[in-house]
Formats: structure tokens, sequence, C-alpha cells
């Protein structure tokens, strides 16, 4: 994108003048190509300009006003937490728990704690190695020893075949919660599977009458990337759209309040962020055609990079963690896990790469202050260009798909 300094010149030239100037400058650069070439398809059909004017950057697609986009600014606020910044996100970093042996969930309960201690507000638990099936009662009781439920976010990422495992397992938590005399309306975080599973009317019913409110979320629908779509993150939201009005239609617009997003992002810094605001902006205005009041939640995790440079370096993980992290929390994520990037034949690497990914949210909320905002985007012409154009065509894909 070309930075120019003609609207330092003089505040009396008109912006179509400005832009107009901007044109021919550029033509010098191309030397005879398409001014198309310097457009960027971040969606597929979705393009968004190399230059804005103050005039551009107040209209949106179809000449849309932009200024509804300030509605996010009013809800990247805690979700019912007692906190004093105006921007909260959970930092839940990854627990591996690989077997259900007594001495391997000692282990894994005796770094929960650790985490807990030292600035986290929660974990996120990778159950993906373990049977489901298998996770009982003293399963959870070692696991979650002295871990105060209510007062951090605990999440669960697990490998199932059916919503049944999942209607299980939720059960064995709930059941946990109640015998240590949680309040589970005061559960934190969620259940997170690899896959979007067609969760049955039966499945629902038992998520509506555990009575729990919005802060736990035992569904999730995971949102894919453009690299697993063909770099169609409009269809990727049109299609958790659909998902979300096919669940309502098999229970009621209460689910809403229980169902959680999982977003993960990409070395595209800009995308991720629209992505995520994007989502978020589509989804408040299906929960108020619903007529709830509820806010979507949304767990964001940064992914792992498979170039032979993002292997073998690790310098360069740290910094491919510290910006998709960051591009998660100025999209306006509720909870974020970092992807810590390790030698797995070492036991002190994996101890360094943890400790290193749970501390790049500290690290973001205490040395960035990007806490302190309550939405740091709002107003940046590329952001909410590119905003409102994958707005428009995700709502065009999702009103062709319920046609």
């Amino acid at each position: 994108m070309f930075v120019d300094n003609f609207e330092n010149q003089s505040k009396e030239v008109k912006s179509d003048l400005l832009k107009k100037q901007w044109l021919e400058t550029a033509a010098k650069f191309l030397k005879g190509k398409p001014y198309q070439e310097l457009e960027w398809e971040f969606s597929e059909g979705v393009f968004v300009e190399p230059y804005y004017t103050k005039n551009d950057a107040k209209n949106g697609e179809n000449n849309s006003d932009l200024s509804y986009l300030q509605i996010l600014q009013n809800n990247q606020l805690a979700l019912n937490e007692p906190v004093s910044q105006p921007r909260f996100w959970y930092n839940q970093p990854f627990v591996t728990v690989n077997n259900l042996e007594k001495g391997e969930l000692e282990r894994a309960n005796k770094e929960i704690r650790q985490v807990l201690m030292s600035g986290a507000e929660g974990v996120c638990l990778d159950l993906m190695s373990i049977e489901i099936d298998n996770f009982d009662k003293k399963a959870f009781e070692n696991l979650l020893f002295e871990v105060s439920l209510p007062y951090c976010a605990v999440s669960f990422r697990i490998n199932i075949k059916n919503d049944a495992f999942l209607r299980d397992f939720s059960s064995r938590y709930i059941d946990y919660a109640r015998q240590k005399d949680f309040d589970v309306r005061l559960l934190t975080g969620g259940i997170l599977h690899h896959r979007n599973i067609e969760i049955s009317k039966e499945t629902l019913q038992f998520i509506l009458d555990t009575e729990i409110e919005c802060r736990f979320h035992p569904i999730s629908l995971y949102v894919k990337n453009g690299q697993e779509n063909k770099n169609d993150e409009a269809q990727n939201i049109a299609d958790i759209l659909f998902e979300v009005k096919t669940l309502v239609e098999n229970s009621n617009k209460s689910i809403l309040q229980n169902i959680g997003f999982v977003v993960e992002a990409t070395d595209s810094f800009f995308v991720t962020i629209t992505k995520i605001r994007a989502l978020r902006w589509l989804l408040m205005q299906m929960y108020d055609l619903y007529e709830v009041d509820y806010k979507p939640y949304i767990h964001s995790m940064t992914s792992q990079g498979t170039d032979e440079k993002s292997l073998q370096d690790e310098n360069w993980n740290l910094i491919r963690n510290t910006t998709q992290a960051f591009s998660c929390v100025l999209g306006g994520t509720n909870a974020l896990t970092v992807v810590s990037h390790q030698d797995q034949n070492s036991e002190r690497s994996k101890m360094w790469a943890n400790r290193i990914a749970r501390n790049v949210s500290v690290m973001l909320r205490e040395e960035s202050f990007i806490d302190k905002n309550t939405d740091p985007i709002s107003g940046s012409y590329y952001c909410e260009q590119m905003t409102d154009k994958l707005i428009a065509f995700a709502w065009q894909k999702f009103q062709a798909m319920i046609k």
C-alpha cells in the first residue's frame, strides 16, 4: 500500500483531487500495468483499495455509512466480569494431558495451578490424545484438584466422534462442579471440539436443562480459516451463521448463550482482525433478531507454521505467536490461547516454550496497554473498509444459503 503526503500539502485541496494525484503517481510506479494490481483480494471476490481518502473512509460497501461499526466499541468489554479495564480477554494457555494415569493427571494439575498463579486467567486443557468416554469423576478430581472453577476460565479441547460424547463429557463435568458445591452458572470457558459436528435435539435440550448461564459454552463452532477453504473468509463466516440458525431451529433461542466460536489466527495480520470483527458484528445482529440479550463469545488460538523456518527457528515463532495474538486481541476476542512452539525432545524446551506462550498475553496487556482502549481499531480506514466489505459479502452468502 502506497503512502502519500498529499493531505499534508493543503487542507483546501479536495479529496477527489488528492486521489487523482495519487493515481497519477501510482501509474508511474506501475509502468503501464493496470491499477487493479494494487488491490488486495483478501477473501474470494472481496477486494480492498490501496488508497482511501477521508471521504472514502466514511463510506463502505454500497456507500454505507461506516459509523455503524461503532457498535463494536461497546461489545469488547468483559462478559460479566468485575474487571477495571475497558478491554478484557481470558489468557488460557494450553496444558496437555497425555493419558489418564494418576501420575500424569497430578502432573497436569500441578501445571494448571502454576499457570493460574503466573498471570493467566484460565487454562485450555488439551485432551485430544485421551479417550473421552474413559474420563470419569476420579479423573476430574485428580486433574482439577484445588482449582476453584468459578474464578478461572477452564476450556477442554477434546476429540469426539459424535454429539453423545459431548453430552456425556458435559454431564460429568457439570456433575463434578456441583459435587464441589460450585455454582454452575458461574463456570467460565467451554468445550472445544476439533471439528463441527451435528448436534442432536436431545443434546441441545440437555444443555438447556443444565441452566448454565452465558459464561460456559459446551457447544463450539469452529470457524474455518482461508487456507482451509480457498481463501473464502466470507463463506466461512456465512457457514457459521447458518450453523447458528440451525441450532436455534432445533432447540430455541436460549441455546445462543451456550455457543462459543473458535477462530484460528493466521499470519495475515489484517485478515485475522477483520474476520473476528466481522464475525462478531454479524452474530450480534443475529442475536438482536432473536431478541436475546447475549453477547457472542469468541475463543481465538494462534496457529503453528508448517514451513521450514517455523519448524526450526524458535525466535521466528516468538514473533509469529505475538503478532497473531496481537491481531486476535485487536479483533476483539474473548479468550486467547497461544500455541507454544517447542522441541518435543527436550523437556527444558517445552517448559520454556510454554512459559513464553503464556506470557504473550501478559506482555500485550502490561507492556502494550491494548486493554486500556475499548476498540483500538475503530476509525482505521483500512480495517474499517475490510470489515465492512467482509460483513457485506458474508451476509450475501448467508442469504443465498437460506433461500
